[in-house]
């Protein structure tokens, strides 16, 4: 059974254990809040910066089984993910990609977006490709979650 009075709430950006800009200070100071109210149901995703995040995550196993399954199923295809806890006040969990791992994909998701949407994509543009990459497997990764949490049988 699920437990809807326990929801997960999952938080997006490119700047989570990633310091690029002025996006990192505000998700850094809203983070303990967020704790506070969520505890280890509130996951922040983002890209795996290889530079960066030895110092600034503290490597884990997922211990929900919803998220631990979508990881390894993630995992599973080649693409690598991270998940720990990100070393500011708080130790919010994240789920970090590895987006260059998921390179391979990228012409098959582009391809995606001007079939469904009309969306057209550069071929050489990096901040496109990237952005491309980063959003699948977030939606990749948020697919594999809810389909643990209700079963496909049960999404009617």
């Amino acid at each position: 059974m699920r437990d809807v009075q326990q929801p997960l709430l999952f938080e997006t950006s490119w700047e989570v254990a990633n310091k690029v800009g002025g996006i990192y200070t505000v998700i850094k100071t809203k983070v303990p809040v967020t704790v506070q109210e969520y505890g280890d149901r509130y996951h922040l995703t983002g890209p795996w910066n290889r530079y960066t995040a030895p110092v600034e995550v503290e490597e884990i196993e997922p211990d929900q089984p919803a998220i631990k399954a979508a990881v390894e199923s993630i995992r599973a295809q080649g693409i690598q993910v991270l998940y720990g806890r990100w070393l500011i006040d708080g130790a919010p969990r994240v789920v970090l990609f590895d987006i260059g791992s998921a390179a391979f994909k990228l012409d098959e998701w582009k391809g995606d977006l001007w079939r469904v949407a009309g969306i057209p994509s550069p071929p050489n543009d990096t901040e496109t490709n990237d952005a491309i990459l980063f959003g699948y497997l977030n939606a990749w990764f948020l697919g594999e979650v809810s389909d643990e949490i209700i079963p496909r049988d049960e999404q009617k």
